[in-house]
Parts: C-alpha cells; structure tokens; sequence
C-alpha cells in the first residue's frame, strides 16, 4: 500500500514537472545528514533518499524523506531508527529569495522559512541556506541548507536519550533550467 501511495505522490509530480518544466527540479537521491550525541558519543546518520521539489520561480523548497532510510555506524541507532518505520519528515517553505538564480551568481545565503511536519507534529523551522554557482554539466548550482531539529518538541522519546537536539544537513544539486 505504502508503494502505491509512493507512485501517485512521484506521478503526480511528474506531471507537474512536465507542465511547468521551466520553473520546477526535483530528485528523489538527495544527501542528507543528521548529527547528534548517543549514549553519550558523537554519532551521524545519513539518507541518499532526500526527495527535493523545488520551484525555481517562486523560491519554494519542499522535502519529503522517509526517517527509516538513515543509516548510521551504530547498530543500536539503527534499530532505534528502523522502529520508525512509517515516519516522515516533510518540510515545506519560502526561500527569501525572489527566485533561484541558476545562471552565473556570486554565493548566496538566505533563510527558508516554513514548516517542518514530523511524527504528527507541525512547527515552524528556518533552514539556513546557501546556493553556489557550479557549472557542471547540467548542475548549475549546489544547494545546502542546515538546520537543528528538537526532538522533544516533536514528541520523540527515547531515539537520542538525554541528546534530543539533532543537526541535520543536507546538499543537493541544482540542475539549469532548460535553454540555458
């Protein structure tokens, strides 16, 4: 069931991608990372599953990753995880930008603003952002953003014992936009 509502979710934006091809990108392999303490000791997690919608022309981000599909080096964590497995972090925002330049730019930093949806909990984040030019092939951006999750706030007990706060990460490639 899960892998039929995962199709018409991609399907669906498919379609919306085809019929404003100009102003949309999206993957579903975006890199993302979250950083914490467990058991008293530095640990990182990481997903290659980092679904990203973003809309060029209004400078909106959207996110969509499945919490299951982080991995760290500790075995414990990992079946910690695993026991989340119909949570989804989604995060939807407006970048404070006009718009995300894809042709030649000097650096930019700016501030996305929305909402980060988490175990049934919705509250208002920031994800500190920055887009650097890189003309590679198609690419012609990388995109990166951080941001600090508290998982009490999101009702979360027992996944970082007495280490609630998790830095997350994440980097993704910006494709041009047709024509460019």
């Amino acid at each position: 069931m899960r892998l039929i509502i995962m199709l018409i979710w991609v399907l669906w934006f498919v379609v919306k991608g085809t019929s404003s091809a100009a102003q949309v990108y999206q993957t579903q392999a975006g890199t993302i990372q979250a950083s914490g303490r467990y058991n008293g000791a530095g640990v990182t997690a990481v997903s290659n599953h980092l679904f990203m919608h973003l809309n060029y022309d209004k400078a909106e981000m959207h996110l969509r990753l499945m919490i299951p599909s982080f991995i760290s080096s500790n075995d414990s964590l990992n079946e910690l995880i695993q026991k989340m497995a119909v949570q989804e972090l989604v995060f939807s925002g407006k970048m404070n930008i006009t718009y995300v330049q894809t042709k030649s730019h000097p650096s930019q930093k700016f501030s996305t603003q929305g909402m980060l949806s988490l175990n049934g909990v919705s509250r208002p984040l920031a994800i500190n952002s920055v887009l650097v030019h890189f003309p590679r092939g198609r690419a012609s951006c990388i995109l990166s953003g951080d941001f600090v999750v508290d998982l009490a706030q999101f009702n979360i007990a027992n996944l970082l014992p007495g280490e609630e706060k998790v830095t997350v990460r994440f980097n993704q490639l910006v494709l041009k936009k047709p024509g460019e």
